[in-house]
C-alpha cells in the first residue's frame, strides 16, 4: 500500500483560560519527560509545548495517542472516524488533554497586568505574542546559583513581534519542573526564572510596513554543555554544566545567551536591562554576497541579514536567512565540542 497520513486527533487550547488577543498555534517542540525519576508521574510521557501566541505556552499530553501498534483497536476506530468525517470534530474526537500553561509576560509598563492585547500596552506583542517554544534537552542541577538540590526543566520561549513603538521582543526562560496531582491528573506549575530581550532595545524599535519584524526574535535552539572533561572548557558559574541559547533574530542576526545567568538573576532583583547584558555571550550579523532582492508578497526580503533560525551541532550554530541563504558560524567556545574543518 501507498504511504498514508492519517488523523488521530486533535491538540487544542482551553479556551476558557485564555485572556483574549492573538490565539492561534504556532511552532511547538515534542518531548518525552527526560527526568530519571520513575516516581515522577511525568516519567516515559510525552509531551507537546506549544507557543500559542497570546494564549503564552501551553503543555499537551500525547503520551496515549491512539497508535496502530500499541493501541490497534482505538486506532482503527479513532482513524475511521476521523476518515469518515474528513477530519472535523463530528467523528474525529480524540484530545490531546492541556496540562499546563503560561502566560505571565513582562509587565513593561508597570501598570500592575500584563502588557498584552487583553491590558493596555500590547505594543505589537513585544511581551506577548509567544511564537516559539522549546524544552530543553537535558535537566540540570543549579543548587551552585541558589536553587533547592534536585534536576530542574527548562524550557524557553520566544516572541515574535510585528511592529513596536519601543522594544524588539522578548524571549523567556521558564522553570516547567513544578506539578501538582488533581484528581490523579498531572498539572504543570511553570513559573518565569528571568526574562531576555536584546540588551540594546530600548534604543530601538520596529517601525512596521516593509520594516515589520525587523529586529524581532524568531526561532532557537539550546543546548547544555557537561563541564569538567578534559580538554574541554568550563566556562560555568561553578557546577557541572553550562548551558546557551542561539536565537535567530530577522535583521539583529543571531544572539547567543548564557542560562546560568539568567537563572542567576531570577533569585535577585535587579535592573532587568542589565540582566539582559549580562546574559549576552555574542552575537553575529551574518551577509552573503548582494544580489537581487526576490519579490515576495508577504516579507521584505531586501534585508540583509534575516535570520529565520539558529540550530546548534556538535561545535557549530547554523543559521537559515531567509535572504542569501545557510550561514554556518562558530561561538569561539563552542570550538572544543566540534569536529575540526580540517578533518
Amino acid at each position: 500500500e501507498d504511504p498514508a497520513i492519517l488523523k488521530v486527533g486533535e491538540a487544542e487550547v482551553s479556551w476558557e483560560s485564555t485572556l483574549g488577543g492573538w490565539i492561534y498555534i504556532h511552532d511547538m517542540t515534542v518531548q518525552t519527560w527526560p527526568g530519571e525519576d520513575s516516581n515522577d508521574p511525568r516519567f516515559g510521557r510525552t509531551y507537546i509545548y506549544g507557543a500559542y501566541w497570546e494564549a503564552g505556552l501551553r503543555i499537551f499530553d500525547v503520551s496515549d495517542v491512539p497508535h496502530p501498534q500499541n493501541t490497534p483497536v482505538e486506532y482503527a476506530f479513532i482513524t475511521g472516524g476521523c476518515v469518515v468525517s474528513v477530519g472535523t470534530q463530528l467523528g474525529c474526537n480524540w484530545r490531546a488533554p492541556e496540562v499546563g500553561q503560561w502566560m505571565e509576560f513582562e509587565d513593561f509598563d508597570g501598570d500592575g497586568e500584563i502588557d498584552c492585547s487583553c491590558t493596555s500596552n500590547a505594543n505589537g506583542g513585544r511581551a506577548s505574542y509567544i511564537h516559539y517554544a522549546e524544552p530543553i534537552d537535558d535537566m540540570v542541577d543549579a543548587s551552585h546559583l541558589g536553587y533547592p538540590p534536585g534536576k530542574m526543566h527548562l524550557t524557553m520561549l520566544a516572541t515574535e513581534v510585528l511592529e513596536t513603538t519601543v522594544g524588539t521582543g522578548m524571549a523567556y526562560l521558564l522553570d516547567t519542573t513544578p506539578y501538582e496531582e488533581v484528581n490523579g491528573n498531572v498539572r504543570f506549575m511553570p513559573r518565569l526564572i528571568h526574562g531576555w530581550e536584546n540588551p540594546f532595545a530600548l534604543d530601538h524599535h520596529i517601525p512596521g510596513g516593509e520594516e515589520w519584524l525587523l529586529f524581532s526574535p524568531h526561532n532557537a535552539d539550546t543546548q547544555v554543555f557537561q563541564t569538567g572533561l578534559p580538554g574541554l572548557p568550563d566556562n560555568s558559574h561553578g557546577g557541572a554544566w553550562d548551558g546557551r541559547i542561539y536565537l535567530g533574530s530577522y535583521h539583529a542576526g543571531l544572539w547567543v545567551m548564557d542560562i546560568e545567568t539568567l537563572m542567576a538573576a531570577g533569585l535577585e532583583d535587579g535592573n532587568k536591562s542589565d540582566a539582559h547584558m549580562a546574559a549576552t555571550v555574542g552575537y553575529h550579523l551574518s551577509h552573503g554576497a548582494d544580489g537581487e532582492p526576490l519579490d515576495s508578497a508577504y516579507y521584505d526580503f531586501g534585508w540583509t541579514p534575516f535570520i529565520w533560525a539558529a540550530e546548534y551541532h556538535e561545535g557549530y550554530t547554523y543559521l537559515s536567512c531567509i535572504t542569501t541563504g545557510l550561514y554556518i558560524v562558530q561561538l569561539d567556545i563552542d570550538q572544543p565540542y566540534g569536529i575540526p574543518l580540517d578533518q
